[in-house]
């Protein structure tokens, strides 16, 4: 129907339109000029001119013939397609096509008397290129909204599989730490328990060798006992956090992680401008503590290097190693490989930010090797101080 009132509409005018065009042509040149001038001095056209001027309505003008073919229809959507991909208002390409005839005028002689004929062949030809370019807009909204919601239905699954596995974590952390208290901690204040119990009664017996040997033995417990509540916290988030903020306490994971496995790391802290929300902070230590035990199990690196990042609209936290690297492509293809990246992701991603991860392999010949996981947290003004 459309291509139907498109053909009729064309072959109205293709007798006025050819001699519009015979009476144009040899002043094509100096209509583009002008016509890109007037886009410059108006608003808001001046912002998207360059674009515009890709329209070529010269060469439209021209090729006025083939307006009514599926050929002309399909380049004409083409480019409103393409413009509205590049961000340019619809309202601006229709007014770019009526600047177009606007600098057309001057060049028609006004006493001549088709001149009547001339202008509706000429606003006739703007309105079916103006309808074709905003039709390739229609197509390109329709597309992106296709493909927003795609990703919102990827984004929706990836968040209740993303819930299933913290809920499954969740279980298994709490079962780890249960376990923990239960073999660790739990056994030690059993055994201190009954060297009070001894200590007491060798007390009343007069042993005191004894009981200089179980207090010994007593002490050597209990710093055994805070050495695991120390472990503990460490793993869920020291208490520093709470008291001094959240950088000491990355600066206290790094210093604890290099004692761990003794291998330098180096933290900077910059521009440390805005207090972050508490699930940002979350967030960004869960990946802390993810990439260094990766770093520790994987990496076998010389050094690695910790930076956080805080400004006024993002946190970005960086995790670089010297290590020996591994390929990024084939790990994320399998996920039982891929895990404790997928895990890194779906925290920051859930939030509204962005996780790179970058890998070099080391090879023979190759200049640098390692990993670096780089997360970017976006601030809002209502998150901000």
């Amino acid at each position: 129907m459309r291509n139907k009132r498109a053909k009729d509409q064309g072959a109205e005018f293709v007798q006025p339109m050819a001699e519009v065009y015979a009476r144009l042509a040899p002043h094509l040149p100096k209509i583009q000029a002008c016509w890109h001038g007037m886009l410059e001095r108006h608003e808001p056209c001046n912002k998207h001119a360059a674009l515009l001027s890709g329209l070529c309505l010269a060469q439209r003008v021209k090729d006025f013939r083939d307006i009514h073919t599926e050929a002309w229809r399909k380049d004409s959507e083409e480019q409103g397609r393409e413009l509205a991909r590049r961000g340019v208002p619809a309202e601006c390409v229709g007014v770019a096509v009526l600047l177009y005839v606007e600098g057309c005028l001057p060049h028609l002689p006004s006493g001549d008397p088709k001149v009547v004929r001339w202008l509706r062949a000429l606003i006739s030809w703007s309105r079916l290129y103006q309808f074709f370019l905003l039709s390739g807009y229609a197509r390109q909204s329709s597309s992106d909204l296709q493909s927003l919601g795609d990703r919102v239905n990827a984004a929706e699954r990836r968040c209740q599989e993303f819930s299933v596995k913290l809920g499954d974590d969740y279980e298994k952390e709490r079962r780890r730490l249960a376990r923990d208290l239960h073999d660790e901690i739990g056994h030690d204040l059993i055994v201190l328990k009954l060297y009070t119990q001894i200590i007491s009664r060798d007390l009343k017996k007069g042993e005191l060798a004894q009981v200089r040997r179980k207090l010994t033995e007593s002490v050597s417990l209990i710093k055994h006992v805070l050495g695991g509540v120390r472990n503990l916290v460490f793993d869920l988030g020291p208490a520093i956090w709470n008291e001094q903020g959240f950088v000491p306490a990355v600066r206290l994971h790094a210093r604890q992680f290099a004692a761990r496995t003794g291998l330098p790391v180096r933290f900077e802290a910059r521009r440390l401008k805005t207090p972050l929300p508490a699930r940002y902070e979350t967030a960004l230590y869960r990946v802390l503590q993810g990439g260094l035990a990766n770093v520790a199990a994987h990496a076998g690196p010389c050094r690695v290097r910790i930076s956080l990042a805080i400004s006024r609209n993002r946190a970005v936290l960086t995790i670089q190693d010297d290590g020996k690297g591994f390929n990024l492509e084939s790990r994320m293809r399998i996920p039982g490989h891929s895990y404790g990246l997928r895990s890194m992701r779906d925290r920051i991603e859930l939030l509204g930010g962005k996780i790179q991860f970058t890998s070099h392999l080391a090879q023979p010949g190759a200049e640098h090797s390692g990993t670096t996981i780089q997360c970017i947290l976006p601030l809002q003004e209502s998150e901000a101080g």
